[in-house]
């Protein structure tokens, strides 16, 4: 119900004329505090009501402030307790937040921002539909069947002279295990398309079984397991995970080792090597 309160919000907003008055090419400090207000009581609220509340007046606001004329162009300096992330070559810019159900369980906001000629507002609004999936490793989807992730970096690869976007992302998940999602995503006829063959590893229980569409990596909660980008040597780092009871099939015991593989994007994937020891 609330997933689809979000997707309808969103598009109704779209329809609304504009009644914020233009800064310009910059944000301000007035409408950029008013949005961290609304997502920081997301965060901290200790009722769900009011979280779901705060929520949906985010979603609203934030959607007025981008019909503003080259919204594109703001920073959202002052909008830190929500991601916000822009792709290498400007063609997009992403919003991603999570709401804490209040059962151990959180679900994802997204929206995706594309870049217009004319300044005007292009929005799209991700669905997470991870709730009704047995396996999110599996599947190629649209924006309205969205795996759920806040995303943290956007890598560009390409193959076959096409750019493709390599998406990190994070999803607390349950209050036991969290998972760091690796995302490829491309545009078809203007819309974005999420998953796909992509990946080349080895059989290893910490990975996702068999062919993956997305490469999901699930350790334990707080243990702060690595997924990120090294922009000099053009790889994706991973912490090796171990299990803290000898035991890799138990997903809230895998923790780092200390040790660290890495994905190199090779003839149109990511495939997968290690490197020595190093400490995080």
């Amino acid at each position: 119900m609330f997933k689809n309160s979000f997707l309808i919000g969103i598009y109704i907003l779209l329809s609304f004329p504009l009644f914020v008055k233009s800064q310009g090419n910059k944000d301000t400090d007035h409408n950029g505090l008013q949005l961290q207000q609304y997502a920081l009581q997301i965060q901290s609220d200790t009722i769900l009501s009011h979280r779901l509340f705060a929520d949906s007046v985010l979603t609203r606001a934030l959607v007025t402030h981008l019909k503003q004329p080259y919204s594109f162009d703001f920073s959202f300096d002052s909008l830190t307790a929500i991601k916000h992330i822009s792709s290498p070559d400007k063609k997009f810019k992403f919003f991603s937040w999570q709401i804490d159900l209040g059962d151990g369980t959180y679900r994802q906001r997204g929206a995706m921002q594309l870049q217009t000629n004319d300044g005007s507002l292009k929005l799209l609004p991700f669905f997470d539909n991870s709730d009704f999936v047995q396996n999110m490793s599996i599947g190629i989807y649209d924006r309205k069947h969205w795996m759920g992730a806040i995303y943290y970096d956007i890598i560009p690869v390409y193959y076959n002279s096409d750019t493709l976007y390599t998406l990190l992302g994070f999803d607390e998940n349950t209050n036991g295990i969290s998972k760091k999602i690796i995302e490829v995503l491309k545009f078809e006829n203007g819309e974005p398309i999420l998953g796909g063959d992509y990946f080349k590893y080895p059989t290893d229980p910490t990975f996702p079984l068999g062919k993956a569409d997305r490469f999901v990596y699930q350790y334990k909660k707080g243990s702060n397991a690595v997924v990120k980008y090294d922009a000099v040597r053009l790889r994706i780092v991973l912490s090796e995970l171990a299990s803290t009871e000898n035991d890799l099939k138990k997903i809230e015991t895998l923790v780092p080792s200390g040790n660290e593989k890495y994905f190199a994007w090779l003839n149109g994937k990511w495939e997968l090597a290690t490197v020595e020891s190093t400490i995080y």
